[in-house]
């Protein structure tokens, strides 16, 4: 189905509406007859597009909240102006870089637009595609501040039941000498103030179409590690053709590369000064207990593309839950921000005790509270975990016949 038939689609079946009555289409709230499509929660909850959750769940939300993904997420902010939609590269454009699809998850032209949420449609859900081995390869950025992404571990694991880390997968150290590392230029107040290099790393032998887990770490006087969830090299996104003669070195020679599939994940990592420095401003003044961690990501839709003005929430609760403010260059917590997700479409729920997590997000679209997906990952003590949910993901959803 293209993308405009999606949308026609979507706003199609946002006019249908939850009518609240006893279900006719086995138990759903996508408003259309999908047959027996289980809901995981209830049929009634006033979310479209919340169809199933995978495990049972007997959580109960208080008054302005909605239950989606077994997690309580408050209720979009009324009004037209609190829409979610979709992120224009044209608002992320500041004096310090211009933006660009493939790398901030943005959209060219108008802006405001409709999400692509064709993926959470019964009768259009991902499927899983046969798997191959591919190379696993990019630069380790740093969030927010930070040196030298260098010498970080960068660590592959498939993702076990309830978020747990499975087989290690392959490994790789991170190189700023490498000459497929990037220079990237820092910003304070939309003028250039200095420069650090990003470690480039290439692993091979890597399974697409599998749900992965990418850990990243480095000396602990410098950085704190993350753990990435929802990770997944689908085969639409894998690069089969030779690369371009005006890549780098390494893509070009190196042997992870030669005529082998690949696949590129710019990973992340945490400065030392900013786990500290981030609690604080978000308003959590004793920052995160030794025993927890925190979780953070962004909303996107089906397209990737970030949606500013989703609602996140996760189960179990963070002591403090932020989103930050619109500036790419500088992402900091906004505090007291109510309406959801900035332009960044980023959020940080902060000090959850060690252990699973549900991540959850909804929005407003043409009125209606939609499900923007939701994600099971886990938390770790002293660290980081990363969801960014884009969608139903293939292996989350169930086998359509």
């Amino acid at each position: 189905m293209t993308r405009a038939l999606l949308l026609a689609s979507l706003i199609s079946t946002l006019a249908c509406g939850d009518d609240d009555s006893p279900p006719t289409d086995g138990g759903t709230d996508s408003g259309v007859d999908v047959g027996e499509v289980p809901d995981g929660g209830q049929p009634d909850n006033g979310v479209l597009y919340d169809d199933f959750f995978d495990g049972e769940c007997t959580t109960t939300c208080g008054a302005g909240q909605f239950l989606t993904g077994c997690v309580c997420v408050d209720a979009p902010e009324p009004g037209a102006e609190f829409s979610t939609n979709r992120v224009g590269c044209s608002q992320l454009t500041s004096e310090g870089a211009i933006r660009n699809p493939e790398d901030d998850f943005c959209v060219e032209g108008a802006v405001d637009e409709v999400p692509n949420l064709g993926c959470m449609m019964p009768g259009n859900y991902r499927t899983v595609g046969p798997s191959e081995m591919v190379t696993l390869y990019g630069v380790v950025d740093v969030f927010g501040n930070g040196g030298d992404a260098d010498a970080i571990t960068v660590e592959v694991f498939a993702e076990g039941p309830n978020g747990a880390l499975g087989d290690m997968l392959g490994t790789a150290i991170a190189d700023i000498g490498d000459p497929c590392s990037e220079t990237e230029i820092q910003y304070e107040n939309d003028l250039p103030t200095d420069e650090r290099q990003l470690g480039f790393y290439a692993i091979p032998n890597i399974p697409s179409e599998t749900p992965l887990i990418v850990k990243t770490s480095g000396a602990p006087s410098f950085w704190r590690s993350i753990y990435t969830y929802n990770v997944v090299a689908t085969n639409d996104e894998v690069e089969s053709d030779p690369p371009a003669a005006e890549a780098c070195e390494t893509l070009r020679t190196g042997a992870a590369f030669d005529g082998v599939p690949r696949y590129e994940f710019r990973a992340r990592i945490l400065s030392d000064s900013d786990w500290t420095s981030i609690p604080l401003t978000a308003g959590l003044t004793e920052g995160v207990r030794a025993t927890s961690g925190a979780v953070a990501g962004e909303v996107h839709d089906c397209d990737d593309v970030r949606l500013e003005f989703a609602q996140v929430a996760t189960a179990p609760r963070a002591e403090v839950l932020t989103f930050f403010n619109d500036n790419p260059d500088n992402p900091l917590p906004s505090v007291g921000r109510t309406e959801g997700t900035s332009l960044l479409g980023l959020y940080a729920a902060l000090d959850i005790p060690e252990g699973v997590v549900d991540v959850s997000a909804l929005g407003s679209v043409g009125g209606e509270t939609v499900s923007l997906g939701w994600y099971r990952a886990r938390i770790f003590a002293g660290a980081v975990t990363t969801v960014t949910l884009r969608g139903f993901r293939a292996h989350q959803v169930p086998v359509e016949e």
